[in-house]
């Protein structure tokens, strides 16, 4: 566990620049052109806690290198990505109305739903063992409703949220969905938050996703 949570530090040491302001465009081209250090493997539930922590610094982070710009958003390599993760990024929007970040893990994919099912079943056991941990060494756990796969319905999702009143994670929800997609059956997990300010502009809440 020791070098899983050394890279964790290292990689939040090395974007501190960013913690105290709001992301602009422009910041997105520093992190763009910034060193980081490369991809790694960590277990399920310190991925997920690393992912969480990072909220209230809107996932910079995690963000690593830059794989795709497009309009109003740049999908960013995830620094940390779980076991058997098929891609793993952070999605910046950076649109006058949103300028959230997101993490999105595809875990599954496949042409058998059973073997889909399967999947969703148990990653979403796996993230109700998941917890986060706080500087004084507490936990904040997870609790959330399981939403049953239906063999013919094509989108399926199950919600969980931090059990905490702390402002800062009250719109943070993880999606677990299995979706189908064109020929095969995706199981994959979706880590929100809508915008902060989101009350105070009174126009539609917009939730930081592709």
């Amino acid at each position: 566990m020791k070098p899983v949570l050394t890279l964790t530090v290292a990689v939040l040491a090395c974007c501190s620049l960013f913690a105290q302001h709001s992301l602009t465009h422009d910041d997105s081209a520093v992190l763009a052109e910034a060193v980081y250090p490369p991809t790694r493997v960590a277990d399920f539930p310190t991925v997920i806690d690393a992912v969480l922590q990072d909220f209230p610094n809107n996932l910079r982070h995690i963000s690593g290198e830059l794989v795709m710009a497009q309009g109003e958003f740049e999908n960013y390599a995830s620094v940390l990505t779980p076991p058997d993760a098929q891609e793993c990024i952070v999605t910046r929007w950076h649109s006058r109305q949103d300028t959230t970040a997101s993490w999105q893990a595809r875990m599954f994919t496949s042409d058998d739903y059973g073997a889909a099912e399967r999947r969703y079943h148990r990653l979403y056991q796996q993230l109700k063992t998941c917890h986060m941990t706080l500087g004084d060494s507490s936990l904040i756990l997870l609790e959330g409703d399981w939403e049953p796969a239906k063999e013919g319905v094509s989108f399926t999702t199950s919600t969980l949220r931090l059990r905490t009143d702390d402002w800062r994670y009250r719109e943070v929800k993880i999606d677990l969905e299995l979706v189908y997609q064109l020929t095969n059956w995706a199981v994959q997990i979706n880590i929100v938050s809508k915008r902060p300010d989101d009350a105070v502009g009174g126009g539609e809440v917009v939730e930081g996703r592709p």
